[in-house]
């Protein structure tokens, strides 16, 4: 029998390193301090068993800091669900009794909403006087404003305003000539284009306005604080006309408004929030190495005596001692809950936070402002001044800290997503677009020394390479491109760093070209495979980051320059005595080949030992665009021992990274300790291949051998080697396959699994073994009919369930007789306030031989005129407690006849509850075809058999139906 180890080597390269790394290690500024410098954002929307999954993850990745709760819905989150609304909105927790926080939603909306799937018009233009935008006057110099935008210039000729009780004595109407205003827009532009249309007088509850025409695609209506009241403006409608229409009662607009004020309602699409503030400071405290808290309290919908009221809580109360407390979450933005706000707007929010927090406990650090961007010359003041964002926030900061002789911003906070192209996405656009990051943090650094005294902490608290949902987020460029992120940053504050990789864990969703992905370290692992990290395993920013941040980096380090000959590569480089680290980034689609000198060598032709480690395609490649992809190979970084008395070159993959150590430290005492394993199909049959994939490490070490064991195999001891045939290295990757053949033994459905005892060895005679589950099952055959819709629909054992309150419906009728087939003609409407798309169901009750059964294939035909619409199975069972039921996605056939299989044992759930380590087909309750999203269509079934892996085979029809 022929045993296939995966052996990857690196291409031989006929000539020598035409391009040099000098590294000019003489020079050492600022030492790494790796402490808790990694954050992980534990979401709100993911349920808690998805955490319980992660921990093994986030404990080897260094994890140590944990965000809570998220990023944007920290601006709509209420941390304590024990309180009461007072009569303006705003919610006042209690300062007894605590439970599960909730989502709440403004209702004071100014700015247009839409976002993350969460769609509202502005109370500016819903047609509802009830509703209204309130807004505040946080800052007199910058008093709350609007701005409209079309979607192209048009001809408008008067407006109406119907003011709330807070109306001001005059307002002004301006309008903007050019035909587009760039990125932010007119509300946070540098320029200042508006022209004066009017100024108009406010008499009584309603304005009428109705001059000379202006042809414009933004207009403003803004304010003089003297002519407002003390408490602000209260606009209930606008209405803007053009030729007797109303612009705004149609699409094609978006509102802008400027400093909303705070106040909410419950939310009522999104409620029963399991994963809260007493959940997270459990799991948190109970991980194998605790972690600590890094808060963000509500500064959107929220108010300051609640933030407050939290900090008491969790320090003084439950004496958590939580250090880091972050305030709003990019605030800047109009995708935020109250955003966006000037840096005026949001100082006047921040600095009231800092002071009363820190008067609750002045040990605590406080983050801000938590910026959207990198790019810190786009964004405007908000007063079309010419002045940045960010730079007004700290000047403003830095005033108020002088003049009050305390320190209020501990840590300065920022976001980073560089790359944004709807048209075209590439790696080689990514990589570029990553290199933008350092020269921007440059004029961040300039203006942190001008505007504010001492040293402060620098805080990446989200960042990935982009946000939109892309296959390439989970190919190894994305591995690259976190870590040169990463990279920028260490070597301007790797001495008060902490970076948060965006996200945890995240849903896979659509991009714009065509192709499905995530940001995130884990994803949901591939369907019928089995990991070490249970449901999840990790992806290429998970690895891009453990490059960075484990295998680069080291406390004690200095960083020191670090200059490429070939512009292709990016190095950045750290040493300490005669050791050194250097990370290696390959900006271009073709491997690379360099050599580094150090400056302390002199010259000298000096053989010390190094090791290079490489992540790239031959590690973990992406296969295929659809929701359901995975990796394959699905290894992390591998190590490699370089013989200096041979060659010094450096081979980098394309797109790929690499980290250099050159003279590591050297222990035997360390434990050998696995990163992942993963079985790529947990059950297999004859004539497939075993594909086992893993990494593992000895932390300065050398991984020195591996072997598995398995019993029922031909062959029950096989040496494994690593992916370039040598064990030499601190990190080691392999990939091990073998064929499953006839004299393999079956394993039956009902008995134990079997397991491949994995063993790896390193220095100091350690070792390690871990055990993967696997089954060697027969051929599937079927074996009985469960439905086959001939016998007429009084002989269909169906009932249907529809979603929502309202007309949602599913029908049934049978079509043919003697041959038939059932057709569900369906009808759905989404309830306004419901966050998930509704449905339509035809539920199946299973009976007693289905749930002796292996599986099912079915023949199906469906339709849906909603373009968002899709299709599902469903497998209700006994082991689910919550809403989260085994589930597979059907295709849209657009009516035309497929077959499909299910196997109960490889069906994962969606991923909103309690995971369930396998479906178990005794526990099955029913089965029901679904249709999703609002709109009209039909899913056609025939042909439901079931299938076993012995008993006598029942042929099911060959040929697909047609159309009838």
């Amino acid at each position: 029998m022929n045993f296939l180890p995966l052996l990857f080597v690196f291409c031989s390269i006929s000539m020598a390193a035409q391009s040099v790394v000098e590294i000019k290690d003489l020079s050492p500024s600022i030492a790494i301090n790796k402490e808790n410098m990694l954050i992980a954002d534990l979401a709100i929307w993911n349920p808690p068993s998805r955490y319980e999954d992660m921990a093994y993850a986030l404990t080897k990745g260094g994890y140590r800091l944990f965000r809570f709760p998220n990023g944007s819905l920290s601006n709509d989150y209420h941390w304590n669900g024990e309180g009461a609304y007072d009569s303006t909105g705003i919610w006042i927790p209690s300062e007894e009794n605590y439970s599960r926080g909730f989502l709440g939603e403004t209702i004071y909306r100014g700015t247009t909403k839409d976002n993350w799937g969460f769609i509202r018009r502005s109370h500016l233009a819903d047609g509802n006087r009830e509703t209204m935008w309130w807004g505040e006057i946080l800052d007199p110099k910058d008093p709350p404003w609007l701005v409209i935008e079309f979607s192209k210039k048009e001809v408008l000729d008067s407006l109406k305003i119907e003011w709330g009780n807070l109306r001001p004595k005059s307002f002004d109407y301006y309008y903007w000539e050019d035909e587009f205003a760039p990125y932010p827009g007119v509300h946070q532009g540098l320029e200042n284009k508006l022209k004066l249309a009017s100024k108009v007088r406010v008499t009584k509850g309603s304005s009428f306005y109705k001059g000379n025409a202006v042809h414009a695609r933004y207009i403003a209506i803004k304010f003089n604080t003297q002519d407002l009241p003390s408490k602000g403006v209260q606009i209930k409608e606008v209405e803007i006309y053009s030729g007797g229409k109303n612009l705004l009662s149609e699409e094609g607009y978006k509102i802008f408004a400027m400093s909303t004020r705070n106040g909410d309602r419950a939310r009522t699409d999104w409620t029963d929030i399991k994963w809260d503030f007493e959940t997270f400071m459990e799991y948190i405290n109970q991980l194998p190495e605790k972690g600590e808290a890094l808060i963000c309290v509500n500064a959107g919908t929220g108010n300051v005596n609640e933030a407050v009221s939290w900090v008491k809580y969790a320090n003084i109360k439950k004496k958590y001692n939580i250090k880091h407390w972050q305030i709003g979450n990019e605030l800047d933005g109009e995708w935020e809950e109250s955003g966006p706000l000037s840096p005026r707007q949001y100082f006047a929010r921040f600095i009231k936070y800092a002071k009363a927090m820190k008067d609750v406990d002045s040990t605590i650090l406080i983050y801000g402002p938590l910026y959207s961007s990198h790019k810190m010359r786009e964004k405007g003041s908000g007063l079309l001044d010419g002045k940045f964002w960010f730079q007004e926030f700290l000047r403003l900061v830095g005033e108020a800290e002088k003049k009050d002789k305390r320190r209020y911003l501990d840590v300065v906070d920022l976001h980073n997503y560089p790359y944004w192209a709807e048209g075209n996405l590439n790696a080689k656009d990514m990589l570029k677009a990553s290199m933008a990051v350092g020269e921007n943090l440059d004029t961040l650094k300039s203006w942190m020394d001008l505007y504010l005294e001492g040293e402060r902490k620098i805080s990446l608290s989200e960042f990935s390479t982009m946000v939109q949902g892309t296959s390439l987020l989970m190919d190894y460029p994305q591995a690259t491109g976190v870590a040169n992120i990463f990279g920028q940053y260490v070597v301007r504050f790797g001495d008060r760093l902490k970076v948060s990789p965006w996200d945890a864990y995240g849903d896979i969703f659509e991009g714009p070209d065509g192709s499905y992905g995530t940001m995130s370290l884990t994803a949901s692992a591939q369907i019928g495979s089995w990991s070490k990290w249970k449901s999840l395993e990790p992806t290429a920013e998970y690895y891009g980051v453990y490059m960075a941040y484990k295998e680069f980096l080291e406390d004690g380090f200095k960083v020191v320059p670090s200059v490429s000959s070939n512009p292709k590569v990016v190095s950045y480089a750290i040493s300490k005595g005669d050791s050194t680290r250097v990370m290696l980034v390959n900006l271009s689609d073709t491997p690379e080949v360099i050599e580094i000198k150090r400056e302390s060598d002199q010259g000298a032709n000096k053989l010390l030992r190094t090791e290079v480690d490489v992540f790239g395609e031959k590690q973990f490649k992406w296969m295929g665009h659809h929701k359901f992809a995975f990796p394959f190979p699905k290894m992390g970084p591998s190590g490699r021992r370089l013989n200096l008395s041979k060659s010094r070159d450096i081979q980098i993959p394309a797109f790929g990274l690499v980290v250099v150590k050159i003279n590591p430290r050297l222990s035997k005492e360390n434990p050998v300790e696995v990163l992942s394993i993963s079985l790529s199909k947990k059950v297999m049959e004859v004539g497939d291949t075993l594909n086992l994939f893993g990494t593992a490490f000895q932390k300065d070490g050398e991984l020195t051998g591996g072997y598995v064991k398995i019993k029922d195999f031909e062959k029950s001891f096989i040496k494994i080697l690593p992916d370039d045939k040598l064990w030499n290295s601190s990190i080691e990757s392999f990939h091990l396959q073998i064929p499953i053949t006839e004299k393999i033994k079956l394993n039956k459905p009902n008995e134990p699994l079997p397991f491949i005892e994995l063993t790896l060895t390193g220095l100091g005679g350690k070792s390690i073994t871990e055990k993967v589950p696997y089954r060697i099952r027969g051929s599937y055959r079927t074996t009985a009919v469960y439905e086959d819709f001939n016998r007429g629909i009084d002989n269909v054992s169906w009932y249907p369930v529809a979603g929502g309150d309202n007309n949602t419906s599913i029908e049934g009728k049978i079509f043919g007789q003697g041959d038939g087939f059932i057709r569900h003609d369906f009808k759905i409407e989404q309830p306004v306030n419901q966050g998930w798309p509704n449905f339509a169901g035809a539920y199946y009750n299973a009976y007693e031989e289905l749930k002796n059964s292996v599986g099912i294939v079915f023949d199906y035909a469906t339709q849906h005129n909603n373009p968002d619409g899709y299709f599902e199975v469903q497998v209700a069972s006994e082991q689910v407690k919550d809403y989260d039921e085994f589930m597979v996605r059907l295709r849209n056939t657009r009516g035309n006849w497929a077959r499909d299989t299910l196997i109960w044992e490889n069906m994962t759930q969606e991923g909103w509850g309690i995971t369930i380590p396998q479906l178990d087909p005794k526990k099955i309750k029913n089965i029901s075809f679904r249709a999703r999203h609002s709109g009209m269509g039909f899913i056609s079934i025939d042909n439901i058999y079931l299938l076993k892996e012995d008993g006598e085979a029942i042929p099911m029809p060959k040929a697909l139906r047609r159309l009838r």
